[in-house]
């Protein structure tokens, strides 16, 4: 009685012929009502286990509720009595993808296309197979061969442009999202639309897009996601987390939705007065909770958790982070060593100790490798990497790049040209791991972690005996698998081991040979830019979320005591909204001093290193950031012969100013606290005698910061004696 109340709920009637059961729930399935559908396909099922459609079609549903292992069993079992449907291969190829089984999906498709070469669904899934695996020609072709079976086919028209957009063809894949939108709208164009407009820098006009995808589908989670990460870009945090919420009620087991929610809590542009250590504490306590979570959940794709939402705000606090990023690098190792055993990598040491054995003295050239995402004139390249590639003895030292981006310009060919292999191009993480594995490398290197995904995910592996990191990003990496940090005398307080889960390396001086960029002399209007003649010109050039609220009361000082005068900004284009939340905040902050922002405040476009370097040698003081000072920009100011006001922070990123200062045996120009900051801005703002004596100075000692060998030679002997027995 029980078993028929049951059937009868499902829909279930006893009475009538089985392939009007089935029939029924096919149906109900293509209505979109899952759950009746589900029910439906479970009780006929009871009766009829070997029914090959329901077990299938159940498997679908399944793969669509995220339950993608459920979804493989239920669909091998349905291909077991029917070994040539060619629709349960390209589904079980979708369920196999969805669990991250990426090559068993791409057998799924292949039979499945062998059995109906013109099968536009298996084309198409295949494809997004091959673009998860970068290998975006080949996806191009899926698509293309999809598209001439099925020409409105939304999903591949929208994964066609995305690939257009990584492959670096954004005009490309803008116009055949609009061709296409022009026959259809469907929720998977607006959405693709809005990613390649993010890749634009067109925030507001990819917001439009992924609100108009959900108009068409208030349950595209696609689209909820990029809605969310575009807000958060934006400054607009607490937006940013309803969309997630909104995310997460249609994917509650999504692991990189749950982290997201935590990570997106922190500000990028806090606001005036803010609770930073509540904000800190609430992530330490989201974080725990996520990392208590995530060994319940059998996570199919760690990928879209590694790398895809790091906690990257968190180094511009003023605090010691390394307790939540051990926490958050422990995690990841443990999602990415999953991964790796998964896909069959071979089993690689946990740590540079049980590592492989070390090298003899006197064997061949040590083999370095690099990984980065940034072998182009780029601030990493320029301070860090490009005095290793043109100045590590090329005798004993064998250099392996792995540059993970597509960009080139002279500064990749500089590279290649020193280098003893490049590797460069569109890979999986699958196929970088085994080719830098493979690579039989002594020491890997990663300049910068937590500016693109793909390294943190191959940094959070053992690819090498030895493995260490530097500061493109000045943060300790959190990772287990990074051994050690190399970082600079001159960087580093007395305690700064304590900062870093690594062993803290201190390569000589600066840490770096740094090779001055040559660039060309123009005289720039600055009147014409809104700038005041007449009155001091302070020069901030820091990004916007380096400017902490609990230091805008600097500017306002400065003001108060030089009388009328300047801060000079420059808003990015990547980052216009962020530019705009930092000049409400100081604004708010002036005028409530009783001053008229618009009298004080300046912020003009971003500007070409030869403007920059034309607006440095006319203004009259650099002011450095507080807490997350800028090497690039200061090394700039001094090579101006500007004056430069910083503060020695406690953390070596909040250090580089002063430690290009004492450098130059100018020490006395570095201030203790904000209070020093204000007066020494002050005092050479009214005092062009004293302005013109640090010019001198800065000119006659800033040779010393050059093409310093040092750090060099250091670094060589570290390297040495970490790999040579």
């Amino acid at each position: 009685m029980l078993g028929n109340t049951a059937n009868q709920a499902a829909g279930f009637h006893p009475g009538v012929p089985l392939h009007l059961q089935v029939q029924r729930a096919l149906g109900l399935h293509q209505q979109g009502q899952l759950d009746a559908a589900e029910s439906l396909y479970t009780a006929i099922l009871a009766r009829h286990a070997k029914q090959t459609e329901c077990l299938h079609y159940l498997g679908v549903i399944k793969y669509q509720q995220g339950r993608h292992q459920e979804a493989v069993d239920l669909i091998k079992k349905a291909i077991n009595l029917d070994k040539n449907n060619p629709e349960a291969h390209s589904n079980l190829g979708l369920a196999l993808h969805g669990n991250g089984r990426h090559q068993l999906a791409l057998d799924s498709y292949a039979r499945a296309l062998a059995l109906n070469p013109r099968h536009p669904d298996a084309l198409n899934n295949r494809g997004n197979v091959h673009r998860d695996l970068n290998r975006l020609e080949q996806a191009l072709s899926d698509y293309d061969s999809a598209l001439a079976l099925r020409p409105r086919f939304a999903l591949a028209l929208a994964a066609r442009a995305d690939v257009l957009n990584r492959l670096g063809r954004t005009q490309d894949a803008l116009a055949a999202i609009d061709r296409a939108l022009a026959l259809q709208e469907t929720p998977e164009l607006h959405n693709a639309r809005g990613t390649v407009l993010q890749t634009l820098q067109r925030r507001d006009d990819a917001l439009l897009c992924f609100e108009a995808a959900l108009r068409c589908d208030p349950t595209h989670l696609a689209a909820w996601n990029h809605k969310a990460g575009a807000l958060y870009l934006m400054g607009r945090r607490d937006e940013a987390l309803a969309a997630l919420e909104q995310a997460a009620s249609l994917a509650p087991q999504a692991a990189d939705i749950r982290l997201k929610q935590a990570v997106v809590k922190l500000h990028i542009i806090r606001p005036a007065d803010h609770d930073l250590a509540a904000e800190r504490a609430t992530f330490a306590q989201d974080l725990a909770a996520f990392d208590a979570w995530l060994p319940q959940q059998a996570v199919a794709n760690p990928l879209a958790v590694v790398g895809g939402c790091h906690p990257f705000y968190l180094s511009y606090h003023e605090q010691n982070n390394r307790a939540p990023l051990a926490q958050y690098g422990a995690m990841c190792a443990r999602l990415m060593g999953q991964w790796a055993t998964q896909r069959g990598l071979p089993a690689l040491a946990s740590s540079a100790s049980t590592a492989a054995p070390a090298r003899k003295a006197g064997a061949a050239p040590i083999r370095v490798g690099v990984v980065s995402a940034h072998v182009v004139e780029h601030p990493v390249w320029r301070a860090i990497v490009r005095g290793w590639f043109s100045e590590l003895d090329q005798q004993r030292f064998e250099l392996h790049l792995y540059y993970l981006g597509g960009k080139e310009d002279g500064e990749t060919a500089y590279a290649r040209s020193r280098a003893a292999v490049m590797h460069q191009g569109t890979r999986s993480e699958l196929e970088w791991a085994k080719l830098i594995a493979g690579a039989n490398l002594d020491a890997l290197i990663y300049p910068e972690l937590g500016m693109d995904a793909m390294a943190p995910r191959l940094a959070a592996l053992r690819l090498a005996p030895r493995q260490l990191a530097t500061w493109g990003h000045p943060e300790t990496t959190g990772l287990p698998t990074i051994d050690a940090y190399l970082s600079a005398t001159g960087l580093e307080s007395e305690d700064a081991q304590d900062h870093y889960l690594e062993q803290l390396v201190r390569l000589p001086n600066l840490g770096c040979h740094y090779e001055p960029p040559q660039v060309e002399t123009v005289n720039l209007d600055l009147a014409a830019l809104g700038v005041r003649p007449g009155v001091p010109l302070f020069v901030c050039p820091g990004s916007p979320f380096k400017y902490a609220p609990e230091y805008d009361h600097v500017l306002v000082d400065i003001a108060k005591r030089c009388g009328p005068c300047q801060f000079l900004f420059f808003s990015n284009v990547q980052a216009s909204h962020l530019t705009d939340l930092l000049q409400a905040r100081v604004a708010q902050a002036f005028a409530q001093a009783g001053l008229a922002p618009e009298q004080y405040l300046v912020s003009i476009p971003w500007q070409s290193p030869a403007c920059f370097y034309s607006i440095l040698r006319q203004a009259d003081v650099f002011l450095d950031t507080l807490g997350f000072s800028g090497f690039n920009t200061a090394m700039q100011a001094v090579d101006c012969a500007l004056p430069i006001v910083t503060v020695e922070g406690r953390f070596m990123r909040g250090r580089f100013g002063s430690a290009i200062l004492r450098r130059m045996g100018l020490a006395h120009l570095v201030q203790a606290d904000s209070a020093g900051y204000v007066d020494l801005a002050c005092r050479l703002a009214a005092d062009a005698a004293l302005r013109d004596t640090v010019r001198a100075a800065l000119a006659a000692q800033r040779d010393v910061l050059y093409r310093d060998a040092a750090p060099i030679r250091e670094l060589e002997r570290y390297l040495e004696q970490a790999v040579v027995a």
